[in-house]
């Protein structure tokens, strides 16, 4: 199995049981929800990569703001 596809399981298993657990009130499914956080992160880090100097702050709390804006996820939930 590829890393790939291990890491797309896993992000859709860690969203699943954020949904199991009542911590998201969503309309989609773990996969749709999962491919969401996933996109966003690849492209935080290709625009940090290609446009070094436009992202000011750091990788976490840009992670913490796609977790608490795509899906609901606060800052306290670790």
């Amino acid at each position: 199995m590829s890393f790939k596809l291990v890491m797309a399981e896993r992000s859709v298993a860690a969203v699943q049981r954020c949904i199991d657990a009542g911590l998201l009130a969503v309309d989609d499914d773990a996969e749709v929800i999962a491919l969401d956080l996933r996109a966003a992160v690849h492209g935080a880090v290709s625009l940090r990569l290609n446009e070094p100097g436009v992202a000011g702050l750091s990788i976490e709390r840009q992670v913490d703001r796609f977790r608490a804006k795509l899906v609901g996820v606060g800052r306290d939930l670790k």
